[in-house]
């Protein structure tokens, strides 16, 4: 895996997933989008032997990041092939290689929550919002930037920006290229907790270990539903809640709740 991206595991089943360019801000450059490819394989692997049931995804430093870097632009600028070999040799494969580098981590079976110090810009923003979850520190500063290079938030931004903070606000952002602050970011709906806690990073990691102690099944398929009902009808949604159930109500985790119901304990969750 990319040195740009690191990837470990606590006892508490939290997966830590850093982008590590703190000298750059942790700016988005060809290593950290392999990085983030490598260590969604190395999350849903870890998913799925049962030693991750959340994960956190963070920047070193004094930022979550500032966005894609320029050497990147400039790739793509001049039409770099390696660059485009990575998308199977067309700009827009290359472009969906870089997208799906941010949308595995709203398609993880685990709990995926973004911890957002100093900045989370352009790019940046736009992994943010991939995530199933967002905290931020009280010195966050999240906008896009990328109208100020003449070019869309084409990682999904557009896409997930109106679903969180709603149309004009996301229009807004889009168009003006303007940043918000944390308190903003949180009465909008684009973090869902400010952590004032001095340490940000065990405030984080505490908020991603509550979530890992629950049935991660039935939170990955809420998550999953609450997307994919925005494009559904009523009664497809219905239906789609009523298959998803099935599958809940025979899990192990249904079982074992049901049993420390009945004995008066917490229950211990596997996520199957």
């Amino acid at each position: 895996m990319s040195d740009r991206v690191t990837f470990e595991v606590g006892g508490d089943k939290v997966g830590v997933v850093t982008l590590n360019r703190p000298d750059k801000l942790n700016a988005l450059d060809r290593g950290v989008f392999e990085g983030l490819h490598d260590a969604a394989a190395q999350v849903r692997a870890a998913a799925e032997e049962g030693t991750v049931k959340a994960v956190l995804l963070r920047g070193e430093g004094r930022a979550f990041s500032s966005g894609l870097d320029v050497s990147l632009f400039g790739e793509m600028a001049a039409g770099d092939a390696s660059l485009a070999e990575a998308g199977g040799g067309t700009q827009d494969g290359m472009i969906a290689w870089l997208q799906q580098a941010f949308t595995v981590w709203e398609d993880l079976p685990v709990p995926t929550i973004a911890a957002v110090r100093g900045v989370a810009l352009g790019g940046g923003c736009q992994l943010a919002a991939a995530c199933h979850l967002r905290v931020a520190a009280p010195d966050a500063s999240l906008g896009i930037l990328e109208v100020k290079w003449g070019i869309i938030p084409d990682l999904g931004g557009t896409y997930r920006l109106p679903r969180l903070i709603g149309l004009s606000r996301a229009i807004d952002l889009a168009m003006s290229g303007r940043r918000v602050d944390a308190q903003t970011a949180l009465h909008w709906g684009l973090v869902d907790a400010v952590l004032d806690e001095e340490d940000f990073d065990a405030a984080a990691r505490a908020y991603a270990a509550q979530l890992a102690e629950g049935p991660t099944l039935a939170q990955a398929s809420a998550a999953r539903l609450c997307r994919e009902n925005l494009d559904r009808t009523r009664d497809e949604a219905l239906a789609a809640e009523r298959a998803t159930q099935a599958g809940c109500l025979s899990s192990q985790d249904f079982g074992e709740a049901v049993m420390a119901a009945m004995q008066g304990r917490k229950p211990a969750f596997t996520g199957k």
